[in-house]
């Protein structure tokens, strides 16, 4: 005689329910494996604001990648990144650069080399503006900048800036120094390195009533109220300040205009470094390009993504096209600490 059972019969539909409930953690685990995320170290501000605009919320997150921004300032970005070289793993998938960060990153091995089988749309970044593993995203000038309804005849050069029409009426942001050098090195021998030529170029126009600001956004107010007339800036920023109801208007300089490069790249150590490729070829995106340009005025970085009404007339370049220097990184990575020491005890306690 066989062993009586108490067996408990279920429903079929009951028991298909039960493997159903069973079933859904292991999916719910498939699904939160298959997201990624991407870690960002940014800026603050408008451009933190904008990468979540143009490219983490309609371009990342629809495809599963999850953005964390690590929001900080330049040099100690670069600083926790040259710290972290040795270990396996880092804290950061995208570190955001000006192109001097960007040079120096790639020239003491920290950051991937990429190409287009990691990142497809680099086939679009303009040739000027490409290197090796940083990634260009949006750039933008030097100009001079002036108040068009005082003035009639702008500066059309650094040189014209040692008028004595000008005398206290010029106005700068106190931590330009190294970029106001190589605009006035490009001047006086046609190369943005002559820095002895500079800082002799730099003292006349400090003497003609330099004024300095602590930070770039308290030259608008300056403008307005009329305190100065001229002064030297990115054309990206002139373009967010006409935007917002300030007088100002750029002009290229005849002997060239430096140029500023933001971007970002990839540590050799980034934890995420799929999410990562994913982040730079959206930041390629027409679209995100375009964004940044509507709402900043920096320029695309690529060759498909045309500015349009209202925007692409603002940011046109005048012809005859203007002279657009890039700046010999090598040289001025070296001399950047001497040329900030310099300025800071002649030009802004001088």
């Amino acid at each position: 005689m066989s062993e009586p059972t108490n067996r408990l019969t279920l429903p079929r539909r009951a028991v298909l329910g039960a493997s159903a409930l069973l079933a859904m953690p292991a999916l719910l685990t498939r699904r939160t494996e298959a997201a990624e995320t991407c870690v960002v170290g940014t800026w603050g501000g408008d451009y933190a604001r904008l990468l979540r605009e143009n490219i983490d919320d309609p371009i990342l997150k629809p495809n599963d990648v999850n953005v964390i921004q690590d929001v900080g300032d330049e040099t100690p970005r670069y600083a926790k990144m040259t710290a972290q070289k040795a270990l396996p793993r880092g804290t950061m998938d995208i570190a955001c650069f000006g192109a001097l960060n960007g040079y120096r990153a790639t020239e003491s091995g920290l950051i991937e080399t990429l190409d287009e089988t990691k990142v497809p749309n680099l086939k679009h970044v303009q040739p000027n503006l490409r290197s090796a593993a940083f990634v260009p995203h949006i750039y933008s000038a030097q100009v001079i900048v002036y108040n068009p309804t005082i003035v009639n005849e702008p500066p059309k050069s650094f040189a014209d800036l040692l008028d004595p029409k000008w005398k206290g009426k010029i106005g700068m942001v106190s931590t330009v120094a190294p970029w106001v050098l190589m605009g006035a090195s490009l001047l006086e021998s046609g190369t943005t390195t002559d820095f002895d030529k500079a800082k002799a170029f730099a003292l006349k126009l400090n003497a003609n009533g330099l004024r300095l600001y602590p930070e770039t956004d308290a030259l608008a107010p300056a403008f307005k109220s009329g305190e100065i007339e001229v002064g030297v800036i990115w054309l990206a920023r002139s373009f967010m300040w006409h935007n917002a109801g300030f007088p100002v208007k750029g002009q290229f300089p005849s002997e060239g205009a430096i140029l500023y490069v933001s971007g970002m790249a990839v540590p050799k150590n980034a934890p995420n470094k799929q999410a990562a490729y994913k982040y730079v070829n959206a930041m390629l995106e027409p679209s995100a390009q375009q964004g940044f340009a509507a709402h900043m005025g920096y320029l695309p970085t690529v060759d498909n993504a045309p500015l349009t009404g209202g925007v692409g007339e603002q940011l046109a370049f005048p012809e005859p096209r203007p002279k657009l220097v890039t700046p010999d990184y090598e040289v001025i990575s070296k001399s950047m600490s001497d040329l900030n020491d310099w300025w800071l005890k002649n030009i802004q306690h001088g």
